[in-house]
Parts: structure tokens; C-alpha cells; sequence
């Protein structure tokens, strides 16, 4: 154990604090990985605060799957004075930075009361109660993030019957980190980070970048009427610099260019080279990205960084170069790979293109689609992926 790592064992309640997006999900990773091996797994809860329809659909189902996943606990509460909408109608104003009521009453407020929960539930120790409890925060995000210490005594939460120490177990993680832990854990995440989102909590947060917020009223369109509603109704903006009116209005503006676009590159050419995929997605069966090696038995990847991200399309794969795969296949599926002739042409699935980070260079080395109808697994075709594995071909997105 280090200064900011501590003796998990010494703890009677480990609580995980999660929201479902992929800071939650990698620290996840990471307690219950040192409390498995501590022998002090039964010890851990994972919480979710459910913030209702404002939160990303599917959220609270995620949650608890990743809990499942590493057989621990799981609870779910929610303010039980009313959700996030109906707090800023009452209150007549709008989260801020300066004023994150969001978070102390929808988030703090639920996770002491559990933690109240908890420590009764050991019943008589003689002592005061010691709780771990862990959080997703990491310092790159802000300022403020960076400034906390990565293990901490809560005053606050503290009481005579407990002792609460805040621990952040990924404080001094990039988030290229993040991901490389959620892809090696092989846990599912939340599709919405493909869809184009860099962050989850609430669709529409306050604290999000520009950027989030346009591609969230894009992928929530209701939700962002609702918001823009209530905002007239309240009279108080979104944010000081900009509204929720504003936000729409160039979502609007971003979808008619991208559409425009698509128009004009009926075909939009992604790249040339062997095509691979990830360990990953065999293992979790998404079959959800592919990769291409810029020649045989190369170590250098192609980049995507053109590729039109939250474009539609189908992704087609044309053969320029054959050779025999040495892949042992999909076993469980009766799926080994077949050598396709030169010049075939090998539609790998359809919908919304995404690219994922090389966890060493940052770069986009990974395309893939997300598919219309929300499904887990297969998201690109997995008998037309053997058909190419370590075929040379030139990658095309074309309108579907």
C-alpha cells in the first residue's frame, strides 16, 4: 500500500460510488480488484443515485450490471424529496459551478444516508465504524479535481459512530488510461460514448462542454425541449453563456451540415490496409471495431482521424490483396475465417460511425459503427469480419 492507496481490509464498508459513465466504471475495476484480492470483497457496495429520465436511458440497468459482473452489492437511491427537474422548478434557477445543488442534494445527500445504512447494519463494533468511500474523480477533468488529495478524511460524513475517509482511487489517470482498463476488464460500457458523448451523467449537464451538450440535444431531442421549456417557464438561463434554446438551435445547425455533407460523399474513403480487430470485441462479442495495419505483419495502424464521426452510413470493406488467416475463429459461433476473391466487395454492418483512441498515441485507430436498434452484441456483421481478417482492403462508408 502507498500514502494514497489504503489497506482495504482495515475498512468494514467499501462503498463505490457510481454513475454508469467510464470513471465510475474503471475505479469499479480497480477496488474490486484490490478488495478481491485483500479477501474483502463481500465488503463493497456499489451505488447508484438515479437521477430519472434526465440521465442517459439505460444508465441504472448498466450500473447494475457492472456491479454483477464482479459479484458485489448493488443499491440505488434517489433524492427522496423529488429529481433533478423537480428541484430547479421549485428553486426557480439552474445548477452552476457555483452552486452544484445538483450534486450535494441528488449525489451527497442519498450516499450518506446509505452509508448511514450500512454502518448499522455491522451492528455493535465497539468502536467507530471505518468506511471507505470511493469516487470516480480525476484530476485532468478540472481544476478543482486536481486540488484534492487522492485519499481524505470526511469531517462531514464523519461521525461517533463512523469514520469516513474519501479515496479516489484514479485521481492521477489520463483517460486514455480509463479506457485501456474498461476494454482489458472486458465489462460493457455505456453505448452514448460512442454515439459521440465524452462524458455521462446527466444528458444535459450544466458542467458539460459545448460540444456535449449540441451532440446531447441531437441524441435527445425531447429532453432538450423539456429543458428548453422549463427554462422559459422559471426564467433563468441554461447557463450564463449560453441557453438551452441557444443549444438546440445549433444542434439543428450541426445535423443540417452533417447531412449536407453526407450528400455531397455518397462514398467516403477511411483508409487502406490489413484488416484486424480487437481481442476485445471478439471476447464480449460486440464486434463493434475494426483496425487496419498499414501492411503485412506491421505494427503501425491507420489512422482515422478524418473519418466522419456521427455520420450514417454502411461500412464496406473492398479487397485489394489476399491472404490465408491464421485466426482459429469465433468456436463458439462455428465462425472461422474464408478468403474472399480480389475486387469483392464486403458490407461489415450499417449505422453511426464511432473511432476509439490507441491507448498509447491517442490516436484514432479504431472505426466502427453503432447500429440503429440499440443491440448489444454484433454490431458489425460477424461472418462478413471473417471473410476480411488480414485481407488487404481499402475501408469506404457509403450512404446507406
Amino acid at each position: 500500500m502507498t500514502a494514497d492507496t489504503p489497506d482495504l481490509a482495515a475498512y468494514d464498508v467499501i462503498l463505490v460510488n457510481s454513475s454508469g459513465g467510464k470513471d465510475s466504471q474503471a475505479m469499479l475495476d480497480v477496488v474490486c480488484t484490490l478488495a478481491q484480492r485483500a479477501g474483502v470483497l463481500d465488503r463493497v457496495t456499489v451505488l447508484h443515485c438515479a437521477l430519472g429520465h434526465v440521465e442517459w436511458p439505460g444508465t441504472s440497468e448498466l450500473a447494475r450490471t457492472q456491479a454483477e459482473h464482479y459479484g458485489v452489492r448493488y443499491e440505488e437511491r434517489h433524492r427522496e424529496q423529488g429529481l433533478l427537474l423537480d428541484q430547479v422548478c421549485r428553486r426557480g434557477k439552474w445548477p452552476s459551478a457555483s452552486a452544484r445543488y445538483c450534486t450535494s442534494d441528488q449525489k451527497r445527500g442519498p450516499a450518506r444516508k446509505i452509508i448511514t445504512q450500512l454502518v448499522a447494519e455491522l451492528g455493535d463494533l465497539d468502536r467507530p465504524a471505518r468506511v471507505l468511500n470511493c469516487m470516480g474523480l480525476r484530476a485532468e477533468e478540472s481544476r478543482a479535481r486536481l486540488r484534492k488529495s487522492p485519499l481524505s478524511r470526511d469531517e462531514a460524513a464523519s461521525s461517533g459512530r463512523r469514520i469516513v475517509d474519501t479515496w479516489l482511487p484514479i485521481h492521477d489517470w489520463t483517460e486514455d488510461q480509463v479506457w485501456q482498463r474498461i476494454r482489458q476488464s472486458g465489462v460493457p460500457y455505456h453505448p452514448a460514448y460512442d454515439q459521440g458523448m465524452t462524458r455521462l451523467s446527466c444528458s444535459l449537464c450544466v458542467l458539460a462542454s459545448r460540444a456535449d451538450l449540441i451532440r446531447a440535444a441531437q441524441l435527445r431531442p425531447d429532453l432538450a425541449a423539456e429543458y428548453a421549456t422549463l427554462e422559459t417557464e422559471i426564467g433563468h438561463r441554461f447557463r450564463n453563456d449560453m441557453s438551452m434554446s441557444d443549444i438546440i438551435t445549433a444542434a439543428a445547425a450541426s445535423s443540417a451540415v452533417s447531412l449536407e455533407g453526407a450528400e455531397h460523399a455518397a462514398v467516403v474513403e477511411l483508409g487502406q490496409g490489413q484488416l484486424w480487430w480487437p481481442r476485445f470485441e471478439r471476447h464480449t462479442d460486440r464486434y463493434g471495431t475494426i483496425f487496419l495495419c498499414t501492411g503485412p505483419d506491421s505494427e503501425d495502424y491507420v489512422t482515422f482521424e478524418s473519418a466522419p464521426v456521427g455520420s450514417r452510413g454502411r461500412l464496406v470493406a473492398v479487397v485489394l490483396e489476399t491472404r490465408p488467416s491464421v485466426h482459429c475463429g469465433d468456436l463458439t459461433r462455428g465462425l472461422a475465417p474464408t478468403t474472399p476473391a480480389v475486387g469483392e466487395e464486403i458490407t461489415l454492418g450499417s449505422g453511426t460511425v464511432f473511432t476509439e483512441p490507441d491507448p498509447d498515441t491517442g490516436l484514432p485507430t479504431a472505426v466502427g459503427l453503432v447500429p440503429d436498434d440499440g443491440r448489444d452484441e454484433d454490431w458489425l456483421d460477424p461472418r462478413a469480419l471473417y471473410r476480411c481478417h488480414n485481407q488487404t482492403v481499402r475501408l469506404e462508408l457509403r450512404a446507406a
